[in-house]
């Protein structure tokens, strides 16, 4: 929504906020220069985007189909429209994912990307032939999610976090391999880890710096130590790294590939929700709906009308992207406790 304002970088100096005379609220948010200069005369200059990847809501209308007709009234977790920031959305059929009689729109409404991108996790392990999974960040929501996932269907899972607190957090909920990326022995809890669970395909939400080739170097270690075939270049064990995030964007990712630290089996590639192995079945919509109040169940710290979300202050919070501190956007003014 910030992009290409220095608000996508967490900046919001000079932000302006207006009322006009319709009683519409906007925000101007400062662009850098040179992102001005590139803009001015293009087709995106001055350009209304709808924004809002997910949402949930009731259907009030819809087409003459019969598979339309049979959602008329429902509560329906909706994906891909480009504007769930919104008080009304028209959508596809396809998008659409029922949810059963007793679900509230707030609790529906993030049944796409967190609860969709865990599943297809352990998919695309399984359809890869890998038998565990690490996963980075792993004290998200999302990341929660996964940890619920892995241990009702029986999947080995390292997750790496960054404060102790996260560990304790993750252990609650029934994670058995919890490893902390600031401890003082973290790359050989790293590597008992790996060798504990057999895990040799990672997920990585920080999208830069050293910790994917960390994990690799990780993984290739534990083969070694397992005996596995060995030759000049590494083991023969294929490791696989996916980048599903960008929370260290602003660092490039740093693979180092030579013999003696991560080997040359291994490969890296981008995850996204949807594509190839994750693609979303009639199955995985339907275990989401079954499980939104305990697997899939999302916390919010803040609810803020489409209003609170142009006041600064607001900006400055949701747009850090904290840890389990996120915001519901309703289309009215609603206090947490009002019913959606």
């Amino acid at each position: 929504m910030f992009a290409p304002s220095h608000g996508g970088i967490g900046k919001f100096d000079g932000a302006r906020t207006s009322v006009d005379a319709k009683g519409r609220i906007s925000t101007a948010l400062p662009l850098p220069a040179r992102t001005f200069k590139s803009l001015k005369g293009s087709s995106a200059f001055g350009r209304a985007n709808r924004v809002g990847n997910e949402g949930a809501g009731y259907v009030i209308g819809a087409g003459k189909s019969p598979a339309a007709q049979a959602l008329k009234g429902k509560l329906v977790a909706c994906m891909g429209m480009g504007g769930s920031y919104a008080q009304h959305a028209v959508v596809s059929v396809p998008q659409c994912l029922v949810h059963n009689a007793g679900t509230t729109a707030a609790e529906a409404a993030s049944s796409f990307v967190n609860p969709l991108t865990a599943l297809g996790m352990v998919k695309t392990m399984t359809a890869e032939n890998h038998t565990g999974i690490v996963h980075t960040a792993a004290a998200s929501q999302l990341g929660q999610m996964l940890v619920k996932i892995c241990k009702a269907d029986g999947v080995p899972l390292v997750n790496i976090v960054r404060r102790q607190e996260q560990v304790d957090l993750l252990r609650s909920i029934g994670a058995e391999y919890v490893v902390s990326s600031t401890s003082k022995t973290y790359e050989q809890d790293l590597v008992d880890a790996l060798m504990a669970t057999g895990a040799t395909i990672a997920f990585d939400a920080t999208g830069g710096g050293t910790l994917g080739f960390e994990i690799i170097k990780g993984m290739e270690t534990a083969a070694k130590k397992k005996g596995g075939a060995v030759n000049n270049y590494g083991s023969s064990v294929l490791k696989k790294l996916y980048i599903y995030g960008g929370l260290n964007a602003g660092e490039p990712l740093m693979l180092r590939p030579h013999a003696g630290m991560g080997g040359f089996s291994w490969s890296v590639a981008g995850f996204l929700l949807g594509s190839g192995t994750a693609a979303i079945t009639d199955a995985d919509r339907a275990r989401v709906a079954a499980e939104i109040k305990t697997t899939f169940k999302s916390f919010y710290n803040t609810h803020l009308s489409l209003e609170q979300m142009l006041e600064v202050s607001n900006m400055q919070e949701y747009q850090a992207q904290k840890s389990n501190t996120k915001s519901l956007v309703t289309p009215a003014v609603l206090t947490a406790a009002a019913k959606l």
